[in-house]
């Protein structure tokens, strides 16, 4: 094997590491109902793509609209854990890691709802990551939503930056 295919696999190794890491916080946010916490993994602004929408989120006001939507989600249906599943992940630059993964709301083992896959950015800023882009495989025409609708796929990187210059 030769040298750089495995210093590759190290990088991806250590981005899906550092990748699954952060979406545990998140899942132990959603399911502690620590917005500020919650909070804390974003960084202003960010953004929110589903299959026809895109959201810039400039406050932690928006970011609670959210947090809610996901709370009040997971009370109707008696959701007793949220997991998130790191799929694979990689640095895209020195200070950015962008990663793919699927969101499961289980009640006693069960998935209640369906799975969510997304694509998520994340930066790293004084010694810490952030999310500053997320991108959901759902078709909801408002965000957030009172039910996730889960859609085949996840819009390309190129089409939601075609769709935000226009």
């Amino acid at each position: 094997m030769e040298k750089d295919t495995v210093e590759q696999r190290v990088k991806e190794s250590e981005a899906l590491h550092i990748y699954q890491d952060f979406i545990d916080s998140m899942s132990e946010c959603n399911m502690a109902g620590d917005l500020d916490a919650w909070c804390g993994l974003h960084v202003l602004p960010y953004t929110v793509h589903l299959d026809d929408l895109d959201k810039i989120v400039k406050t932690h006001d928006d970011t609670h609209k959210f947090f809610a939507m996901m709370t009040k989600l997971a009370e109707k249906h008696g959701v007793d854990h949220i997991k998130r599943v790191g799929e694979s992940a990689q640095r895209i630059s020195g200070d950015q890691i962008e990663g793919y993964h699927t969101c499961y709301l289980l009640k006693e083992g069960i998935q209640i709802v369906e799975p969510v896959d997304s694509r998520m950015r994340m930066l790293k800023q004084s010694g810490r990551w952030y999310l500053v882009e997320i991108t959901n495989n759902l078709s909801n025409q408002q965000f957030p939503y009172l039910k996730p609708k889960v859609s085949d796929g996840l819009q390309t990187s190129h089409a939601i930056k075609s769709r935000m210059q226009d």
